[in-house]
């Protein structure tokens, strides 16, 4: 799976290139759905929360 994380479009998963149903509530539902974008939005959360200080809300 390509990953895009630049997130260009909030009407696609970034991780997949699917439309979602809406780029909030269709988001979270997509990653549910799909183990593939779930896993690679928590390895991409994880490298994100990194660069951080401490852990984020989104």
């Amino acid at each position: 799976m390509a990953v895009n994380t630049t997130w260009e479009d909030s009407a696609t998963c970034p991780f997949c290139g699917d439309q979602l149903t809406s780029p909030g509530v269709g988001f979270v539902d997509h990653l549910s759905e799909n183990d593939d974008c779930e896993t690679e939005h928590d390895q991409w959360r994880e490298n994100l929360a990194g660069d951080l200080a401490g852990e984020w809300a989104g």
